[in-house]
């Protein structure tokens, strides 16, 4: 749901363009997708716009599994917890 909000003209931040100026000039490029391949470069647009939807998928899925594994090492630490005490070692 997209809603239009009224923008008010405002006097620029004294200092802001020098701001701006000095973090761009620090920050290094990255390669598209998370990419360094030379092949990219000979990719048309239709292909770098299906390298796109795949990259942001494939950014998802890693997410997904990344909170997966780490649902799985807290219940195998929980268990290993009431193994240690089940045992008598605390």
């Amino acid at each position: 749901m997209q809603v239009q909000t009224e923008t008010s003209i405002c006097a620029p931040v004294a200092g802001a363009h020098q701001l701006l100026e000095t973090s761009t000039e620090d920050t290094k490029p990255t390669a598209p997708f998370g990419l360094r391949a030379t092949w990219l470069h000979f990719a048309n647009e239709m292909e770098i716009r299906r390298l796109a939807k795949l990259h942001l998928r494939i950014e998802r899925k890693r997410a997904s599994l990344a909170e997966l594994v780490g649902q799985r090492h807290s219940i195998m630490r929980r268990c290993i917890r009431r193994m240690r005490r089940a045992g008598g070692k605390n």
